[in-house]
């Protein structure tokens, strides 16, 4: 984003993080670990616990039984702030031999928040095999796989993704913390203005003030920090970006955050480069207006924030977002993914994803690498022209496949409406183009003009013809497949609509055969049989012997009542293809 800072990140997404309970006392610390405990062994299997603590060294030794097997586990586990060393480890081994020669199937596991020191690693790697087998050191990575694998919390680089897009600053250690219960993830940061730390709940979500500051009154490495308060950060950026300038006082009204509150959190987002500042009078801290800075990274870092939470819609339909779009989002697109689009995509592609929040999510931030080296591949192939094309064609339909099952997924939200409106899009017929299109399997192909009919609000000063895009004539070929595509998901009023616009622009006889054919299967599913029976005679105009127009005539005429047409009908059908078992069956049931 801009004005970035250095950012220390995590060595890996797991090295650099802990794990630690808070409580008051080293009783409420070691119940808290018994809790921890029951939750990691019940998602392994594990049941009928016995337990023996022991406050003073803030350790649990415990004995459960699995659920299937029947097999007894020896568990020990301790929650004080340094790594396990050797003589530990040893310890808890020895007592798990003991036990294990009087019974073989004996599982072992130590269970150690803050890890295991150098030393007591390499003693155990030099364990025989069969000595080590069934004694398990679950350190902080595989605590999170188990949290993780009963939906307890968020994974750690899925954390590290969400604080990334709300703090600039340099990240610190980050902190898997279990608390009153409950888990919470916390960053110490350093900013302009010195030693800070954020805190989110176990999925990722920023924690309320209230939260926040109690979990500092738990945690003593805390002392001397202060709290970014996450969730009105995210409140003020919302509130400018739908929007534009507010002052503080205006901001405190819609964000319903204390006024003295506000300055520091304005400061904060001045601080990161996410606002700038217009002067408008003294005092100003009370009359400057704030807006968020226009720069395509700051809108980056906001969509991550926004895109797949419970206000994406709201922020997609944003004055900062139109703006950003309009202005930035295709020439992003094109070097993310190394694409040349033609200039019918140029035209629909950035409109098609102004209005899916998750298509749009996936498009900015999904990993592009083998998109990439596909690409190249292809690029550098020597096959001819036209095959390379139909290869782009269809590796582009991996992308756009991926885009419309995210289109699909936000449009039964109830607020999809909403968005198709105020973006001026006809959203009857923009669903039915994802519906269609996500219908073949093989291959996916998205035609704007077809059924996109955005209107793109105008934004101050941004407004780029060239990035909208202009409006290319639609063929004959394109109007049948459409009108095809909508008469398979029984859109039948609009099929129909396209189909005698398809018959106006064909030319070549067995498209028009097809064309005519399957207007009168529209007729005919809506029941309209008379006009159906007009339309398929016209298709047996230019092929008298297609038996599915004379089967479908057949199903026409039963329907007015016509049995002897009807079965004169399917008989010529038979004639054409004896072996046509659909026809048989009409008969056998007329």
């Amino acid at each position: 984003m801009a004005p970035k800072q250095p950012r220390t990140k995590a060595k890996s997404s797991l090295e650099a993080m802990g794990i630690k309970i808070l409580a008051g006392s080293n009783k409420e610390k070691v119940l808290a670990l018994a809790q921890l405990t029951e939750d990691l062994l019940d998602e392994l299997g594990y049941t009928d616990f016995q337990p023996k603590l022991s406050p003073a060294r803030l350790t649990i030794e415990l004995k459960a039984r699995h659920r299937s097997s029947g097999h007894r586990l020896h568990y020990y586990g301790c929650a004080v702030a340094r790594e396990v060393r050797q003589l530990e480890l040893q310890g808890a081994y020895k007592r798990y031999a003991q036990a294990r020669r009087r019974d073989k199937d004996l599982a072992g596991i130590f269970v150690s928040l803050s890890g295991f020191h150098l030393s007591a690693r390499t003693w155990f790697a030099r364990l025989d095999a069969s000595d080590r087998s069934d004694y398990h050191l679950l350190g902080m990575d595989r605590i999170c796989a188990l949290l993780r694998r009963a939906k307890l919390i968020a994974s750690p680089e899925q954390i590290i993704h969400a604080f990334e897009s709300r703090v600039l600053a340099r990240l610190e250690a980050g902190t898997l913390v279990f608390a009153v219960g409950r888990f919470y993830w916390i960053f110490r940061i350093e900013t302009k203005r010195g030693a800070a730390y954020a805190a989110l709940d176990a999925f990722g979500s920023p924690v309320s003030l209230r939260v926040g500051s109690s979990l500092k009154r738990l945690d003593s490495s805390l002392k001397g920090s202060r709290l970014l308060n996450l969730q009105a950060m995210e409140k003020v950026l919302l509130a400018l970006a739908e929007s534009g300038q507010k002052n503080i006082e205006f901001l405190a009204r819609e964000t319903k955050e204390p006024l003295d509150d506000l300055r520091e959190i304005m400061q904060e987002l001045l601080d990161e480069g996410f606002l700038i500042a217009e002067p408008a009078g003294q005092p100003r801290w009370r009359c400057n207006r704030y807006s968020v800075k226009p720069d395509f990274e700051i809108f980056l870092g906001l969509a991550r924030l926004f895109l797949e939470g419970p206000q994406r819609f709201k922020f997609l339909r944003s004055n900062f977002a139109v703006q950003m779009l309009v202005v930035g989002l295709r020439p992003y697109l094109e070097g993310r993914f190394h694409l040349k689009l033609s200039e019918e995509e140029r035209s629909w592609l950035p409109r098609f994803l102004t209005v899916s929040p998750s298509a749009l999510s996936y498009a900015l931030f999904t990993p592009a690498d083998a998109f990439i080296s596909a690409s190249a591949e292809l690029e550098h192939s020597h096959v001819s022209g036209p095959e390379k094309e139909r290869l782009r064609n269809q590796h582009l339909s991996t992308l756009y496949a991926n885009l419309l099952l995210r289109y699909a997924a936000d449009a039964q939200d109830s607020r999809f409406d909403e968005m198709l409106r105020h973006k001026g899009v006809r959203g009857h017929l923009y669903r039915i183009t994802a519906r269609a299109a996500s219908a073949d399997e093989l291959f996916f192909a998205i035609k704007g003009e077809s059924y996109l009919t955005l209107a793109v609000p105008a934004v101050s000063g941004t407004t780029d013809q060239k990035a909208i895009g202009h409006q290319t004539a639609v063929n004959g070929d394109l109007l049948l497949s459409n009108a095809k595509a909508l008469m398979h998901i029984q859109e039948f009023d609009y099929a129909l609509d396209l189909f005698d616009r398809a018959i106006k622009e064909l030319r070549d006889p067995g498209k028009l055969l097809e064309a005519w054919y399957c207007k009168g299967s529209c007729l005919s599913n809506q029941k309209r049989y008379a006009s159906a029976i007009s339309c398929l005679n016209e298709a047996l105009r230019y092929d008298s012997n297609c038996k599915e127009a004379w089967l479908q005539k057949a199903a026409c005429l039963r329907g007015l009542g016509d049995s002897s047409g009807a079965a004169h009908c399917a008989r010529r059908a038979i004639e054409i293809d004896p072996t046509y078992e659909g026809a048989r069956d009409f008969l056998r049931s007329t």
